[in-house]
């Protein structure tokens, strides 16, 4: 099936097939592969190009100017990098705040003032809090990621439920942390 056949099909309503375009994921698999993915992250990224071309075509946003294998590479490409981009933020937030790859803590007296036991301390109150509350507010805290992000990855319903989960856990947080207990940290 040609690339202008393909769309004809969508168009159609036919998304069956969307399953031809999977032959194209090996060059987005060994792109992802080079540039510290694996496997998972390639057909996760593939998948989301699949989707935005997808729903380019049905809103009348796609025009077939190159192939349509280049247009997922590039989508995939572009999500990867940033994916990418936020696991860097993340990384670097967690070094600010004292903590390495392997959750061991930094020697930085500012920050860590109160030593382990306040790290502790709000790991425990974060984990009591539970899924999905700890994941959302790791992702949004952590990951600076944005609100219409974060509703596609828990699948809330738009930008704006996300908003008000992060608010409810959020205020589930800071039910669980006690101020007079980090004032008597040691």
């Amino acid at each position: 099936m040609t690339d202008q056949e393909l769309i004809d099909q969508l168009k159609k309503g036919n998304e069956n097939c969307l399953q031809q375009l999977y032959q194209h994921m090996g060059m987005v698999k060994s792109w992802v592969g080079q540039n510290n993915g694996n496997e998972d992250d390639a057909l996760d990224v593939f998948q989301e190009a699949i989707i935005v071309f997808y729903k380019n075509v049905m809103a009348g946003n796609y025009e077939l100017r190159s192939k349509i294998s280049t247009y997922l590479f590039e989508i995939s490409k572009r999500q990867w990098l940033n994916q990418l981009n936020r696991r860097k933020k993340y990384e670097n937030r967690q070094s600010e705040i004292g903590i390495s790859q392997e959750g061991h803590e930094s020697i930085d007296p500012e920050i860590t003032r109160k030593g382990p036991n306040l790290r502790e301390y709000l790991e425990k109150a974060l984990a009591k809090v539970g899924d999905p509350c700890k994941s959302v507010l790791e992702a949004t805290i952590f990951l600076g990621m944005r609100m219409e992000d974060i509703a596609e990855k828990f699948n809330y319903s738009s930008a704006r439920s996300a908003s008000q989960q992060k608010l409810r856990c959020l205020q589930k947080l800071r039910n669980e942390v006690s101020y007079d207990v980090i004032i008597r940290l040691k």
